[in-house]
């Protein structure tokens, strides 16, 4: 029960990690402090790994659009 409840809560930052990357993509600030404020530690650097990879990938997708 629990794996599956930590399961379901990295799957959620997962989706908010990318949500978050694609609003900075769009020219929206986003500030990361306000967003993992109430993360642990372990899970505040990895929704920041997660968010920073999201980011990079936006910004290759916007390269070959253009």
């Amino acid at each position: 029960m629990l794996m599956n409840r930590d399961l379901r809560a990295v799957k959620n930052f997962d989706f908010l990690a990318r949500s978050f990357a694609r609003m900075q993509a769009s020219g929206q600030q986003v500030n990361l402090q306000a967003v993992t404020g109430n993360m642990s530690r372990e899970q505040k650097m990895w929704f920041c790994e997660r968010f920073n990879q999201y980011c990079e990938e936006e910004s290759r997708a916007a390269e070959l659009e253009h």
